[in-house]
């Protein structure tokens, strides 16, 4: 009589190793599109060209991409979620905002000074007036995705009466621009090439400061 427990086991085993390739695989393409993007631009790269560039046919390329939009939209999801997975991590705790917005912060000013996002940025500023689709892309697999994560954990605070807040998207917002300050823009235009730990650190918590004086909860 065949061995039904052992069968099932081969079974879950081999779609196991066949999951782990097929994420291999869409790694690989990511990496290798991410690499024709940014040496070439939007414009100048071809589903052929990141084929090449990834080192697979086009018929896999179009096994998991479609188009060139959904390329580009998976590749800036995947870099926010990649160099920016601690600054999401922290977010999925429920600890204190004193605790937890600082450690955000921080991480934050990291990824938005990282060379990294910084050249997938003004790839973006370069041909998003040509491909304005290239905005909307970016902005919901990056920034739209960041914001939307710590608005989730300002909305538990305020359910735990910690803070008071009646748009928590808003205070996000609000947040994210404190931290920002002018790092962003002098990291942007090249003034600066990063900021050191105590500069990132000052700015934060002055962030965290204010952002806590406006919107703790009275009592």
């Amino acid at each position: 009589m065949p061995d039904l427990d052992a069968s099932e086991d081969v079974m879950e085993s081999d779609g196991a190793q066949a999951a782990e390739v097929e994420s291999a695989k869409r790694t690989q393409i990511l990496a290798g599109a991410r690499r024709a993007f940014l040496a070439n631009g939007y414009e100048g790269t071809s589903m052929s060209l990141i084929a090449r560039e990834a080192g697979v046919s086009k018929g896999t390329l179009y096994v998991y991409f479609s188009n060139k939009e959904a390329l580009f939209a998976a590749v800036t999801e995947r870099q926010c979620h990649t160099q920016g997975g601690t600054a999401f991590e922290v977010l999925n705790g429920d600890g204190p905002a004193a605790e937890i917005l600082p450690a955000f912060g921080r991480h934050f000013v990291d990824f938005i000074l990282s060379e990294a996002a910084c050249a997938l940025r003004r790839l973006i500023t370069a041909e998003s007036g040509k491909f304005p689709e290239l905005g909307h892309v970016f902005y919901e697999n990056g920034p739209r995705r960041m914001k939307a994560q710590l608005a989730g954990y300002l909305k538990r605070r305020v359910e735990a009466g910690e803070l008071d807040i009646a748009d928590t998207e808003l205070a996000a917002t609000q947040f994210i621009m404190l931290c920002k300050g002018e790092f962003d823009m002098l990291r942007q235009i090249s003034v600066i090439d990063t900021a050191t730990p105590q500069r990132i650190g000052y700015t934060v918590d002055a962030a965290v400061r204010l952002f806590l004086d406006g919107y703790r909860a009275e009592g």
